[in-house]
């Protein structure tokens, strides 16, 4: 079992590193990333969130306000 890393905030700079730690960075690069919430693809200069989800895998909010508050009000309901 892989153990569990908490990231709170990453800097613009120091994005793309982090990026390639996870092996995200050519999937961004292709396009093949999308925005949970309105499905825009998902690029360098729009990611706003990166969430962890099971089995490795991480979904991304783009920087569309109307999207990270979407985001948070779902994340406020659940349980």
């Amino acid at each position: 079992m892989q153990e569990k890393k908490k990231i709170r905030a990453v800097f613009k700079e120091e994005l793309q590193n982090l990026l390639l730690s996870l092996n995200e960075i050519e999937p961004i690069n292709n396009g093949e990333r999308m925005c949970i919430v309105c499905s825009k693809v998902i690029t360098l200069e729009n990611i706003q969130l990166l969430i962890p989800r099971s089995g490795n895998s991480i979904e991304y909010v783009c920087d569309s306000p109307t999207c990270v508050e979407a985001y948070n009000r779902k994340k406020e309901t659940k349980p």
